[in-house]
């Protein structure tokens, strides 16, 4: 029969085995003190018998068992005598029914002069189990008497089976409630060991939350395993909606495409349908403002899906540089429009490329939806980044919405772009433990905050631009709306 090895056993099991050894322990521990104890002190009380009975013989040699005393009352009294005189001879009283063993120390102790009055030893007469006790007395007669401890070792006998019986009987019941008990506190481990394996094998994450009743160490690991079960279908459910917005996205330039494509093969298999210069020209643009939005668009998707998916390096960056060097490469797609810039220094932990895009992305935004020759207002303080622009601004009911992935208002439909700029920003505020806010500016246009914690910069805050406060005011004039650019990557 081949026994189970350790690693094999179930935890209810080994909890079980725990208890009854701890059990087992306590009660082997308990035994030999009880044991102990009994037999010293019936033995105490024998030792203290033959001790008094022996010096009352050394002390009174008229009393001592002999001719005209024999053994019959010390028999009756369960107590044997042995009386070793000076010249070395045993002398047993009539009567004595149980021989006393006496060995050579207590011989020698006739010779031996003046010593120990009492010397106490357990033996064996025969199969007899023994105490003995050797005195010498005055007149150097030895005199040695012996008990029988058989009562005693009897009554250890009992006791030691008592505890036997006890014993087992405790071992079972402590393993019968300790096997009950943690299969009753592993229940929730044995509905997570479930939940797993359901998971493993049908990959749906989408399971009734399991049920957490009570406190403690199991009760938190449900509660954590249910919180993971949830971050998992939230995680599988943006990726089923990124795909599906992504793919209803990607249909209407690639059908275009498609489309000004075949039209373009025809004109070339048959030259004598012939389109106007203009025409063409018009055409080859669309061909490659759609290009242009599809690279964009694929170019945002893998964005995201990285920032999703991947945790960048966290180390400690200056925000107001990134903030400085995203103005400038906009500066160079936007040499019409002003820049108004005021940052101060501000450290934040985070992914500096993932940092820089956001960034770029409000810029972007901001110059897109402004007049050509408009105002941005670039404000960092307190780690508090206000982009502002002079455009239109934003609708109050696309206010909620403006960060979601593929949304686009109404405003904005006729514009080039993906409509992930902005879901970019948010993301890369929620990687950062911050946030971001739309707004309407109150003297016209769209007003963008991103909150990100972090510290103070070393060194004071550059002198500002001028006109670097974002006004608050009445717009300082009408301007037309900027016509669309196909070559503009962010939008809102």
């Amino acid at each position: 029969m081949r026994v189970p090895s350790p690693r094999r056993l179930s935890l209810r099991s080994r909890v079980a085995l725990l208890a009854a050894g701890a059990v087992i322990l306590a009660i082997v521990i308990v035994a030999f003190a009880a044991d102990t104890l009994l037999q010293n002190e019936l033995r105490g009380q024998i030792d203290q018998t033959l001790i008094s009975q022996a010096k009352s013989f050394a002390h009174s040699p008229d009393d001592r068992p002999g001719d005209r005393h024999d053994g019959r009352l010390l028999a009756s009294m369960g107590i044997s005598v042995a009386i070793v005189h000076p010249d070395g001879s045993v002398m047993t009283p009539p009567g004595t029914t149980l021989r006393v063993p006496v060995d050579s120390a207590d011989v020698r102790a006739v010779s031996a002069g003046p010593g120990p009055p009492d010397r106490l030893r357990s033996a064996y007469s025969g199969d007899v189990h023994v105490r003995v006790v050797t005195t010498r007395a005055p007149d150097g007669t030895v005199i040695v008497l012996a008990r029988s401890l058989a009562d005693v070792d009897r009554t250890v006998l009992q006791l030691q089976l008592g505890t036997v019986i006890f014993g087992l009987g405790a071992v079972t019941l402590a393993a019968t409630a300790g096997f009950a008990v943690a299969g009753a506190g592993l229940r929730p481990v044995r509905n997570l060991t479930r939940a797993a394996a359901r998971i493993a094998r049908t990959q749906d994450l989408d399971p009734t939350p399991i049920e957490v009743t009570g406190g403690g160490e199991i009760a938190e690991l449900a509660h954590s395993f249910n919180a993971m079960l949830a971050a998992l279908n939230r995680s599988r459910e943006r990726q089923r909606q990124l795909v599906s917005d992504a793919g209803h996205e990607l249909r209407t330039p690639l059908t275009s495409l498609r489309t000004n494509i075949d039209l373009l093969i025809q004109i070339q298999r048959h030259p004598e349908r012939t389109l106007p210069q203009g025409t063409h020209d018009r055409l080859l643009a669309d061909v490659k403002a759609q290009l242009m939005e599809l690279t964009t668009l694929v170019g945002d998707l893998v964005e995201l899906a990285r920032e999703d998916e991947t945790p960048r390096l966290r180390v400690p960056v200056r925000f107001d540089e990134i903030v400085q060097h995203a103005v400038e490469r906009v500066r160079l797609r936007a040499p019409a429009t002003v820049f108004s810039v005021n940052v101060e220094p501000w450290v934040v932990e985070g992914a500096e490329p993932e940092l820089a895009r956001a960034v770029t992305n409000l810029l972007d935004n901001a110059v897109k939806f402004g007049p050509p020759d408009g105002t941005v207002w670039v404000v960092l303080r307190d780690g508090e980044l206000v982009v502002a622009d002079e455009g239109p601004g934003i609708e109050p009911g696309d206010l909620p919405y403006v960060f979601e992935r593929f949304y686009r208002s109404a405003a904005a439909r006729a514009a080039s772009g993906s409509g992930l700029g902005l879901a970019i920003v948010r993301n890369a505020a929620e990687h950062h433990a911050g946030q971001v806010l739309a707004e309407n500016r109150p003297g016209g246009g769209a007003l963008i905050r991103l909150r990100l914690p972090g510290v103070p910069g070393p060194g004071g805050a550059p002198p500002p631009e001028a006109g670097s406060t974002v006004p608050t005011g009445p717009r300082p004039r009408s301007r037309g709306r900027r016509p669309a650019d196909a070559d503009q990557p962010a939008q809102r």
